[in-house]
């Protein structure tokens, strides 16, 4: 039995955290890899194509980056509220 800081966790064939289905098998470590690297991949881009302009106010970076990040981490919480 695992134990963290003297907690004996049980063992569970499968178990969702933010809306992924995580099972014993190392299937969905592939479909993760590859949701990262495609979020990763997004990210620098903005950084390099937005971020990184001095003629775009620093009020507007803000407005972008709350309108990506902010709304769909919000949206992906209700999501996830809403299936389990």
């Amino acid at each position: 039995m695992l134990q963290v800081s003297g907690i004996a966790l049980q063992q569970v064939e499968k178990f969702k955290y933010l809306g992924v289905v995580f099972t014993s098998g190392e299937r969905r470590n592939k479909e993760i890899a590859t949701l990262t690297g495609k979020a990763n991949a997004v990210l620098c881009e903005l950084h390099r194509s937005l971020f990184t302009k001095r003629e775009l106010s620093n009020t507007t970076k803000l407005s972008v980056f709350k309108s990506l990040f902010v709304r769909s981490t919000q949206s992906q919480a209700a999501k996830i509220c809403f299936e389990a």
